[in-house]
């Protein structure tokens, strides 16, 4: 992958989100780790964030593994790799959690 930006990532990022399985897993892991994030804060207890961390990408690993049968691109850029589960995440909340991956092109 050569990205020059986050656009280029994200399309990139699409292509190997094409099973609604896969986005579920990664709404799903990506939720919860918000919420035990923000646990984290409540409790002021960093090893949340560990958990936050482990239940966030571990999700996503799975769904990859298992499902997709593709990698996950949070090793190549992790900084990209969660805003764009974020925005995954965000559309599928404003446009539906079953909507084609081809029309999150059009952010």
């Amino acid at each position: 992958m050569s990205s020059d930006g986050f656009y280029d990532f994200w399309m990139e990022y699409l292509n190997g989100h094409q099973l609604l399985a896969t986005r579920l897993w990664h709404f799903a892991g990506t939720a919860i780790a918000v919420m035990t994030a923000v646990l984290a804060i409540i409790a002021w207890n960093p090893i949340y964030l560990v958990g936050a961390f482990l239940l966030g990408y571990g999700s996503s690993w799975v769904a990859h593994t298992f499902l997709e049968h593709n990698h996950p691109l949070s090793w190549k850029h992790p900084l990209w790799a969660l805003w764009a589960d974020i925005t995954l995440v965000r559309l599928m909340l404003v446009r539906g959690l079953t909507e084609d991956v081809g029309k999150f092109k059009w952010l």
